[in-house]
């Protein structure tokens, strides 16, 4: 085998295992918590959605969802939310507390619910 062939297979092993750690739920914390705020910034893109959420006491946060069907399927859709919107987002926040980021369970835009991962909801 070629250095070329080991070391295209270790990068590939690195990004395969840094993309399963990233798109997992252990970096979360077990425990669900509500955020509110006002949205900053939409992406509507693979891997997953995100939103940038401005909060009055704690700054921005970066609030990820489920990948881009799964998030349509719960009517997360381009367009349903805007910079300037207000949102409160029900999730599970990092286990590293100097990261604001969550994983979004559940996002209420104005009246709209939408529940990202309803398995996931705790307490209604």
């Amino acid at each position: 085998m070629n250095r070329r062939a080991v070391l295209g297979g270790a990068a590939a092993a690195m990004v395969a295992g840094g993309a399963a750690a990233h798109h997992g739920w252990s970096w979360a914390e077990a425990e669900q918590v509500e955020l509110s705020g006002t949205i900053r910034e939409v992406t509507i893109a693979p891997p997953h959605p995100v939103l940038r959420v401005e909060t009055p006491n704690d700054g921005v946060w970066t609030v990820e969802l489920g990948n881009p069907s799964q998030t349509s399927r719960a009517g997360f859709v381009e367009g349903v939310a805007r910079p300037g919107d207000r949102i409160t987002a029900l999730g599970n926040r990092a286990e590293n507390r100097s990261e604001r980021r969550m994983k979004a369970v559940r996002v209420t835009v104005g009246d709209r619910r939408h529940d990202i991962y309803p398995e996931r909801i705790r307490g209604g």
